[in-house]
């Protein structure tokens, strides 16, 4: 069993490496006018079509009302667009536009080569790996 301090180390190093990711991004999203919440929220729904807000928030680990301000943000800038749910009318739907869809298409190859110069000499084995140990701890965080 690892100690708390190894622990903590490697938990550091995942954030140093993600951290590293969105600097190499921020260049790309700085020309879109797009913060790295703006991104993840277009690339969710890229992901999810048509989810509501708070599935959409659940998707990259924030509160419903943390997404609502960029949702809007994001729906007048036209990548966006929210329509009522049939089943619910208190729940809206979102979707990307047609220009954000064209968005996501642009801005995909570029955080692929960020991903793959990270991912550099891992096997798809390992890949799936490191995905299965990082959502079993963070699980165990959600749990308490």
């Amino acid at each position: 069993m690892p100690s708390p301090q190894h622990l903590f180390h490697l938990v550091t190093q995942v954030h140093r490496t993600r951290k590293a990711a969105i600097a190499q991004q921020s260049e790309l999203l700085k020309k879109y006018e797009l913060s790295p919440l703006d991104c993840a929220i277009l690339l969710s729904l890229h992901e999810n079509p048509g989810q509501s807000q708070a599935a959409t928030a659940r998707s990259i680990g924030r509160a419903p009302s943390n997404v609502r301000h960029p949702i809007e943000t994001l729906e007048r800038r036209g990548l966006i667009q929210r329509e009522p749910d049939a089943d619910d009318r208190r729940v809206n739907l979102t979707l990307l536009s047609l220009k954000g869809d064209k968005l996501v298409s642009a801005l995909l190859p570029n955080f692929e080569t960020v991903d793959q110069a990270l991912l550099k000499g891992l096997s798809a084995k390992d890949l799936a790996e490191l995905e299965r140990l990082l959502q079993a701890i963070l699980q165990n965080g959600e749990k308490g």
